[in-house]
């Protein structure tokens, strides 16, 4: 049906940041595996069969109530949740800074490009949930560490203007950034020829701040083969707008804007959606 509507690349969502819906070594494996199969095997036997592409699509660092809950007690028991900034555990999304797990979200997206014939990897919530996370121990430490000094009060200091603010934010977008290098620069050389792309938030200069975003940055040293802004407005004109101030973001990257139906007060805007395509093209 969807090769028949012209469709022509799928991104299926098969593996979140503690769980996996195939045969995986590096992530908790759903509890249908053994009744209902390899996913990501069956999906792609039937891109190939008609000729659309797959992309799976990978959620990182948010589990999303999809993981195990031993899985869950041992990321809490490892120190490798987050923290907010009013020390709330935020235990279903995985930190960002620890080293375990910039590894462990690169090795998942690694091993589907090794182990199937894909032809791209895509990445949402490659960021963080917001500006209040994370400030669990390790990222204090870690942090202090590249800063080279101690930060006299944490964390209010990461929110006042200055030289502590500027690192700190830096430092959230440079293990965002970690993780988006290391899975483009290896999947290529396990499988030539493989797209990496994005789901973002739209307004990057903004967001590369708010959740340690910066997918600029990501589209000028080559690390995406095409960037999917999330603009899921259901106003064409600003629809309009936002994606031609996202065109200098990209530059000469393949610009693929998300038009968000269900996220619309009517889900059903047939008209709108047609609308949104013909504005994109």
């Amino acid at each position: 049906l969807l090769k028949e509507s012209g469709f022509n690349v799928i991104l299926p969502n098969m593996v979140w940041g503690g769980l996996a819906y195939y045969p995986s070594k590096v992530l908790p494996e759903y509890a249908g595996l053994a009744e209902k199969g390899d996913q990501i095997a069956q999906c792609l036997a039937a891109c190939k069969k008609y000729g659309v592409q797959c992309h799976v699509w990978k959620v990182n660092w948010n589990t999303g109530g999809h993981a195990p809950k031993a899985f869950i007690e041992r990321m809490q028991a490892e120190g490798r949740v987050q923290k907010e900034y009013s020390g709330e555990l935020k235990a279903e999304w995985l930190c960002p800074s620890h080293p375990d797990n910039q590894t462990q979200e690169v090795n998942a997206m690694l091993e589907i490009v090794r182990n199937y014939a894909v032809d791209g990897v895509h990445f949402d919530y490659i960021r963080y949930p917001g500006n209040e996370s994370c400030f669990c121990d390790g990222c204090r430490a870690r942090f202090e560490a590249a800063l080279g000094h101690p930060v006299a009060a944490w964390p209010s200091d990461t929110r006042k203007p200055g030289e502590v603010r500027d690192r700190w934010l830096d430092f959230r977008r440079s293990n965002i950034n970690a993780v988006v290098r290391r899975v483009s620069e290896e999947a290529r050389k396990i499988r030539p020829g493989i797209q990496i792309s994005a789901a973002v938030f739209r307004n990057w200069p903004t967001d590369r701040d708010g959740v340690g975003q910066d997918w600029k940055l990501w589209c000028e040293n080559g690390w995406l083969d095409f960037a999917c802004p999330m603009d899921y407005i259901d106003s064409n004109s600003l629809f309009r707008n936002v994606v031609n101030t996202q065109k200098g973001y990209v530059g000469k990257v393949p610009l693929y804007p998300g038009i968000g139906l269900s996220c619309w007060k009517n889900p059903r805007d047939a008209v709108k959606i047609a609308q949104q395509i013909a504005i994109t093209r």
